[in-house]
C-alpha cells in the first residue's frame, strides 16, 4: 500500500473487552490523519456523543463511510448483531470498507467470537483477504501459539494476517492523551529534574518520564503493526 493511501476500517468483535476502542484510537487514528472515529454504541468506553450512534442508524453511518477519504467505525459489541442484520438487508454495502480489523484476546469466548464474526463477515460477502486480527494484550512471556490455538487455527487455515500487540501498563495512563503526547518527544527530563525547585515536582517530572520511554516502546510496537497490516501510515 502506498503512503498516499485513503483507506477505511471497521473495528469489531462479537465480544467485549478486547481492545476495539483503544485500537481505534492509538493505533489507527494517528496513522490515518487523525481521521474521525464513528463509534456504533450507546455505552461505548472509547466514545463521546457527538460520535456515537445505535446500530439501526447504520445506513447514515454507510453514507458517511462511503462519502469520506478515510474512516474508523469502532463497532461495539452490544450492537454488531444489529448491523449485521442490517447489512443483511443493504446488499453489498460492507464493500465500502477497505478493511476488517478483529481484535482478540486468549480466553475461549472471545476466540470463539472472533472465529464467528469472520464467519459471518465472510457469509455477508465480504473476503478474507480484508480481514486483519490483532492478538492484543498478549504478555511477553505467554506462549502465543498455545493460549490463542483456536483463533490461530482459523487464521493460518483461512490464511487470514495477523499482528500482536503486547499488554503495557502504559495503556493504563492514556486516557484523554495520545501516545504521542505521552511519548514527549525531545524533551529533557534529566534537565528538567535537576531544575526542578521541589521533591514533589521532581517526583511529577520522574514519573512523566518513566510514562514517556513506555509510550515510546507502545508507539514503536504500535508502528509495527499498522505497516505490517495495513501498509505505511498515512501523513
Amino acid at each position: 500500500m502506498s503512503e498516499n493511501a485513503l483507506f477505511k476500517i471497521a473495528v469489531l468483535n462479537y465480544s467485549g473487552n478486547v481492545g476495539k476502542s483503544t485500537l481505534a484510537r492509538h493505533l489507527l487514528q494517528p496513522r490515518m490523519s487523525e481521521c474521525p472515529i464513528t463509534f456504533i454504541e450507546s455505552i461505548n468506553e472509547g466514545g463521546d456523543e457527538e460520535s456515537n450512534v445505535k446500530g439501526k442508524e447504520f445506513a447514515t453511518v454507510m453514507i458517511d463511510v462511503l462519502a469520506a477519504d478515510r474512516a474508523i467505525v469502532d463497532i461495539g459489541s452490544s450492537n454488531i448483531e444489529q448491523v449485521f442484520a442490517k447489512v443483511g438487508r443493504m446488499g453489498d454495502v460492507l464493500d465500502g470498507f477497505d478493511y476488517f480489523l478483529i481484535p482478540t484476546v486468549s480466553k475461549a469466548k472471545q476466540q470463539n467470537d472472533t472465529v464467528k464474526v469472520i464467519r459471518d463477515l465472510a457469509v455477508l460477502g465480504v473476503p478474507t483477504s480484508k480481514m486483519k486480527v490483532i492478538l492484543n494484550y498478549v504478555d511477553p512471556d505467554d506462549d502465543v501459539e498455545k493460549i490463542f490455538d483456536i483463533a490461530l487455527e482459523a487464521l493460518e487455515r483461512l490464511k487470514i494476517e495477523h499482528a500482536i500487540v503486547h499488554e503495557s501498563e502504559g495503556f493504563a495512563y492514556l486516557t484523554g492523551r495520545t501516545v504521542k503526547d505521552v511519548a514527549a518527544e525531545g524533551r529533557d527530563f534529566r534537565k528538567q529534574i535537576a531544575e526542578a525547585a521541589t521533591k514533589e515536582a521532581k517526583h511529577e517530572l520522574a514519573t512523566a518520564q518513566v510514562l514517556s520511554r513506555m509510550a515510546r516502546g507502545i508507539q514503536a510496537e504500535l508502528d509495527t503493526v499498522f505497516t505490517k497490516l495495513f501498509g505505511p501510515a498515512t501523513a
